[in-house]
């Protein structure tokens, strides 16, 4: 790839992973597969180093693996953090999952900051009916939110292992 080419490449897939990384303080945008797609383009437009070397290859698509699978763990590991929570205050996996419901419908219908909000809310309502009492139920999305903060350090954490991966990819195996 010619260095007119890269640069503008580089660009939009530096820009990619920055905008994934900061939406994951946001619960509901999807920044780890955001950083990931922005790597998956670099390594497409670069075929995965194919015309430096067969090792240099294998140890790209090795590391590309790796990166597929840390954005895997991220994006399931942050639903346990928020049920997790929300269950170590006694919420109802009905409850829960109705929230987790509410949440996807909320971020397409609504913004996903709506999303968030409808989540607590009918995790809130949910836990009301259920044990008809309002501190406790607001005890279970006080609790949830604590695991929401965990899942952004826990998604935090593995993006930027990601990051380090991709740089080392490209400053090592791509210079």
């Amino acid at each position: 790839m010619s260095l007119w080419a890269e640069i503008p490449l580089l660009f939009f897939v530096i820009l990619g992973i920055l905008i994934g990384l900061f939406s994951l303080f946001l619960v509901f945008f999807p920044g780890l597969t955001v950083i990931w797609a922005s790597i998956f383009v670099w390594g497409l437009s670069t075929s995965f180093n194919r015309s430096v070397g067969p090792w240099t290859f294998t140890v790209t698509i090795a590391t590309f693996v790796v990166i597929t699978l840390l954005m895997l763990f991220g994006n399931v590991i942050d639903n346990f953090f928020m049920a997790g929570g929300a269950r170590s205050k006694g919420a109802s996996w009905w409850g829960i999952g109705l929230s987790w419901v509410a949440m996807i419908l909320g971020g397409i219908f609504l913004t996903p900051l709506g999303g968030l909000g409808l989540a607590f809310l009918v995790l809130f309502i949910a836990e009301l009916v259920r044990l008809k009492e309002h501190r406790a139920a607001f005890q279970t999305i006080s609790s949830m939110a604590i695991g929401c903060g965990w899942a952004v350090m826990a998604r935090l954490g593995i993006a930027l292992v990601m990051i380090v991966l991709f740089v080392m990819w490209y400053f090592v195996l791509y210079q």
